[in-house]
């Protein structure tokens, strides 16, 4: 019995090393490619350039034991503006949650008082801003021309 059981044990481990090694696999972030992918959702999206502030001592540090739940939400403050046809034209002033999200072992992370990008579903406020290991939601300090190309995708230029 016991020769049985090692290879279903060593397959079992093999499994959890390849799901883990695989949950990790990111595409390089791209704040045009998450445009596109959210343009197309049939949720709604605010796109919101700005500043967060939350307290830096609340993000989860190091890595996660494997199977722990997420980290605890993190109240925010958001100041920024919201993308519409004309640009970043519209004041969004907000208290926001701040989500870290994980995947295997690895959590994302965010910076307080940093000029970022955000793309947040539109729930009922206050809304909440995923950070992601992949880095697919927040994308800090983006160029002018960033700025300006999600401006043109807005209005239909992508």
């Amino acid at each position: 019995m016991p020769s049985m059981m090692h290879p279903i044990w060593l397959t079992a481990v093999l499994a959890c090393a390849a799901e883990q090694a695989q949950a990790l696999r990111c595409v390089a972030p791209d704040p045009l490619r998450t445009f596109s992918e959210i343009a197309a959702a049939p949720e709604d999206y605010y796109v919101l350039y700005g500043e967060l502030t939350f307290d830096e001592a609340e993000l989860p540090e190091g890595l996660r034991a494997m199977g722990a739940g997420l980290p605890a939400p993190i109240a925010a403050q958001f100041r920024g503006k919201g993308l519409t046809q004309a640009g970043f034209t519209s004041d969004y002033i907000s208290p926001v949650t701040l989500q870290i999200d994980c995947m295997a072992n690895y959590c994302g992370t965010a910076q307080s008082g940093i000029d970022a990008l955000y793309f947040v579903r539109a729930d009922p406020t206050p809304v909440t801003m995923v950070a992601s290991p992949c880095r697919e939601w927040i994308f800090p300090e983006p160029t002018q021309a960033v700025l300006d190309q999600l401006t043109a995708c807005m209005q239909g230029g992508c």
